[in-house]
C-alpha cells in the first residue's frame, strides 16, 4: 500500500467528516451559490405565518456545511462571502418579496421599477451574511467552536442590519419563536439580537451530528444546548403561568376597539372610493364594539386625505364620536416660512364643549427610504424616480418619539407603521408609557407574507418592553396584545375591530431597562469560550 493510499488528504478526511460539505475545490460557483439561495429560502419557513422552526435548523446547518466546503478551497474567503451572501439573498428574496406590491398600487408610475426593488433589497441585505460568513472563516476553528464564532459573527450581522443605513432589522432569527409561546419570553431578559445569536447557535448543533469519530468537547456542547433549550422553554412556560389565562374584559384598564374599514392601499387611493371610505369609517364609530369603548384606533393613513383639512369630514367625526377619543393615522401639513412641510401623524381627538379638539399629535420619527423619503434625491430624480409617498416633495421626520397622552388611559409609547420593527426604538418612553400604540398600513403589501411577519415582530415589542400593544392596521392584524405577546383580541379582514380592556403591565423588563447588556455579555462569553476551548485542544 502507497503513502497515498494509507494517509486520506485534508479535503477527503473534511469530506467523511462532514458528508454533505461537497462542495468544496473545484466545484463550480454556481453549484454553491443555488445551494446557498436554496437553504436562505427555506429558512423563511421559520418565520411568520409558518414558525416551522426546524426548516430555519436544516437551512442554518446547510449553510455551515457550506461554510465548512468553502474552508477547503484556496479563495476561502471570496468563497466563504460568496456562500453567505448567496443564502442572505435567497433569504430575503423569499421572505421579502411581497413589498414589490407596493410598487402597483400606483402601477402606471412604478410598475417597472417592481423588478429593481424585489432584487435590490435582498441583494444589499445578503451583504451582512457575505461579510458575517467572511468574518467566521477568518477566525474558524475546528470542532464545536466553529459553531460558537459562527453564531457571534452572524449575530453581530444582524445587529448591524438593525442599525446601519438607517436599518431594516425584519425578520430577525429570533422571530422564528412565534410570539406569545415559551421560548420567546427571553426576549424580555435578552432581547431580540441576544436570543438570535443563541437561536443560531442551539439550530447549529446538529452539525455535530454529521461528523464522524468524536471531537472533544462534542459531547459538552451537546449538553449545553439540551440545557440551554429546556431552560429557555422553561423560563417561558413559568412566565405564562404564572399571569394566567386570557382574558378580553379582564382588569380595569379602559376598553378600546382598535379596528379597519377593509379597504385595499389602491381602492384608498382610488378617488372613486373616498366617499365610499369616509362613509365606512363613519360607520365604524356606531357598531356595538365601537359603543361599548372607551378609545377608538384606527390606522395609518385611514383616509385618502389631509384629515385636518375636511371640515365636513371632522363635522361628521365630531356628531358621532360623544365622549370617547379616537386616535387615527394622516398625514398632516405644516407651513414654515411659506413652505409646506409634510409630516405622517398619529393624530388623537375628542369632543369638548361641542367641539372637535385635538388631544395630542405624534408624527413619525423613523421614515421609510424610498418610500416617505428618498436617500440621495438629487441623484434618483435625474432618472424621474420619486418616493412612493409624495405630496409637493417628501415626508419629514417628526422629533424624538417620547409618550403620547390620551384621554381615560395612561401614557403611551406611539409607534407608526414600520417603527413598531425597531427594538429599543423609543427609550424616553421606558418607565413612563403602560402601553403602545402602533398604526399601520400593511394594505401596501397585499396579502401575503408581509402583514404576517410585521404583526409577529410588532408582538415581540411587546415582550421585550413589558408592555401591552394595541394595533391598528390596514391590511393587516389589528389586535390587542398582552405583555407576554399573546393576543387577547384580534381582526384581520373587513371592517371591524378586535376589542378588549387595555391588559395590565408590571413595569420594564431587563431588556427594557439595560438594553444590549446581555446581548454583549453573550458575545463576550461565546468569544471567551472560543479562547478556552483553543488553548486547551
Amino acid at each position: 500500500m502507497t503513502e497515498s493510499q494509507a494517509i486520506p488528504s485534508r479535503a477527503a478526511e473534511l469530506e467523511i467528516n462532514h458528508p454533505i460539505a461537497i462542495l468544496g475545490p473545484n466545484k463550480p460557483a454556481w453549484l454553491s451559490g443555488l445551494c446557498g439561495m436554496l437553504l436562505g429560502a427555506l429558512a423563511v419557513l421559520g418565520h411568520a405565518p409558518f414558525h416551522v422552526w426546524p426548516a430555519f435548523m436544516v437551512s442554518t446547518c446547510g449553510l455551515i456545511l457550506l461554510l465548512d466546503g468553502a474552508s477547503q478551497n484556496p479563495k476561502r474567503l471570496r468563497s466563504a462571502f460568496w456562500r453567505g451572501w448567496s443564502w442572505g439573498f435567497g433569504y430575503f428574496l423569499a421572505g421579502m418579496f411581497w413589498v414589490g406590491n407596493a410598487f402597483l398600487v400606483d402601477a402606471e408610475k412604478f410598475a417597472a421599477l417592481m423588478p429593481f426593488a424585489v432584487t435590490a433589497l435582498p441583494a444589499a441585505m445578503g451583504v451582512y451574511w457575505g461579510l458575517a460568513a467572511v468574518a467566521a472563516m477568518l477566525v474558524r476553528r475546528a470542532g464545536p467552536s466553529r459553531l460558537l464564532i459562527f453564531s457571534v459573527c452572524f449575530g453581530i450581522s444582524e445587529f448591524t442590519r438593525s442599525h446601519f443605513f438607517t436599518g431594516l432589522p425584519w425578520n430577525l432569527p429570533a422571530y422564528i419563536w412565534k410570539p406569545g409561546e415559551a421560548i420567546s419570553q427571553t426576549a424580555g431578559l435578552i432581547g431580540p439580537y441576544g436570543l438570535s445569536l443563541l437561536t443560531l447557535w442551539a439550530l447549529a448543533i446538529p452539525v455535530l451530528l454529521l461528523e464522524k469519530g468524536k471531537r472533544r468537547g462534542q459531547s459538552i456542547t451537546l449538553v449545553a444546548a439540551g440545557i440551554l433549550a429546556l431552560g429557555s422553554y422553561a423560563y417561558g412556560f413559568l412566565q405564562l403561568r404564572a399571569a394566567g389565562p386570557i382574558s378580553a374584559m379582564t382588569g380595569t384598564g379602559p376598553i378600546i376597539a382598535a379596528g379597519q374599514a377593509g379597504f385595499s392601499q389602491k381602492d384608498v387611493w382610488d378617488p372613486v372610493n373616498t366617499g365610499r371610505i369616509v362613509e365606512t369609517y363613519l360607520g365604524l364609530l356606531e357598531t356595538p364594539d365601537a359603543q361599548k369603548a372607551d378609545i377608538i384606533v384606527w390606522p395609518e393613513g385611514a383616509f385618502p386625505f389631509l384629515l385636518l383639512e375636511e371640515p365636513f369630514v371632522l363635522d361628521q367625526m365630531q356628531a358621532r364620536l360623544g365622549s370617547r377619543t379616537l386616535a387615527v393615522g394622516s398625514i398632516r401639513r405644516d407651513l414654515l416660512a411659506g413652505k409646506a412641510l409634510y409630516t405622517n401623524s398619529l393624530l388623537v381627538f375628542d369632543v369638548e364643549k361641542g367641539g372637535l379638539t385635538t388631544r395630542a399629535v405624534y408624527d413619525k420619527h423613523h421614515l421609510v427610504p424610498f418610500g416617505e423619503y428618498l436617500p440621495l434625491r438629487s441623484l434618483f430624480q435625474i432618472f424621474g424616480i420619486a418616493s412612493l409617498v409624495s405630496y409637493d416633495g417628501e415626508m419629514s421626520p417628526g422629533p424624538e418619539p417620547t409618550t403620547l397622552s390620551l384621554p381615560k388611559a395612561p401614557l403611551a409609547d406611539p409607534r407608526i407603521c414600520y417603527e413598531i420593527v425597531f427594538p429599543s426604538f423609543n427609550k424616553q418612553a421606558t418607565g413612563k408609557a403602560a402601553w403602545i400604540l402602533n398604526v399601520s398600513i400593511d394594505a401596501w403589501y397585499g396579502d401575503l407574507l408581509g402583514p404576517d411577519q410585521h404583526y409577529a415582530q410588532a408582538r415581540y415589542r411587546a415582550i421585550e418592553t413589558g408592555l401591552p400593544l394595541v394595533r391598528s392596521a390596514s391590511g393587516g392584524w389589528s389586535a390587542i396584545v398582552d405583555r407576554f405577546g399573546r393576543p387577547v383580541a384580534e381582526h384581520r379582514a373587513g371592517a371591524g375591530y378586535a376589542t378588549a380592556r387595555l391588559p395590565a403591565t408590571l413595569g420594564p423588563t431587563f431588556y427594557a431597562r439595560y438594553g444590549e447588556v446581555a446581548f454583549g455579555i453573550l458575545i463576550l462569553g461565546f468569544g471567551l469560550l472560543v479562547v478556552w476551548q483553543h488553548k486547551r485542544h
